[in-house]
């Protein structure tokens, strides 16, 4: 009996550690991104063309928190981000998250004018976060529990978030401009979330 409580004890830490789940894409527009694999692990998506575009991650975030890390290398440094959308909304082709009825289902962080920084949900633009540049690591982490979205740049926990999150959702990418390339570094369930409270908080409820 004591060896099997062992054991069990032995299998516990196991059982609670963050785990990296595949990426997989849904993209209404195949002949706009190119896909690759990096490491094994890491998702690449370079766009082709030179118009507004949306694609989301096939996860559905339902309970429990998840971190999704990016990294943008933009040529213009405009316009683009990551975000949420509702995951009972089907993201058309060419699809602006600035305009209806893309803006009614999704939350975005990014780029809307020269280093903006701000998150974007239904046409309101709130601003308090860092300035988005190219090769910056950016995270979001959802917890469901709490209802919410927290951003962070290069590991720093930003104060403009999303709260009352209360259905399933995915996480999304959008860009626009030819030879944009969006680095899906990680997506991982967290065995807890690492936010906490930080100066200037405000929430974009959702």
């Amino acid at each position: 009996m004591t060896k099997m409580k062992d054991d069990i004890e032995k299998i516990k830490p196991k059982l609670v550690q963050n785990r990296n789940l595949p990426i997989a894409i849904i993209n209404q527009e195949p002949a706009d991104f190119d896909f690759a694999d990096v490491d094994g692990t890491m998702k690449k998506i370079t766009k082709k063309l030179g118009k507004w575009n949306t694609v989301s991650i096939s996860q559905v975030l339902d309970t429990g928190c998840f971190s999704f890390e990016t990294e943008f290398n933009s040529p213009n440094l405009q316009y683009f981000g990551i975000g949420i959308v509702r995951d009972s909304y089907n993201i058309p082709a060419s699809a602006n998250a600035a305009n209806s009825p893309n803006k009614e289902n999704m939350a975005i962080y990014g780029v809307v004018t020269h280093e903006d920084g701000s998150i974007s949900y239904k046409g309101i633009r709130t601003e308090g976060n860092q300035k988005l540049k190219s090769n910056q690591i950016i995270k979001a982490e959802y917890d469901s529990e709490k209802g919410t979205l927290i951003i962070f740049v290069n590991g720093v926990q930003q104060p403009v978030y999303v709260s009352g999150i209360k259905e399933k959702i995915r996480f999304v990418v959008y860009m626009c401009h030819s030879g944009s390339i969006c680095t899906i570094r990680s997506l991982k369930k967290l065995k807890a979330p690492t936010s906490g409270h930080v100066a200037n908080e405000q929430a974009v409820q959702w």
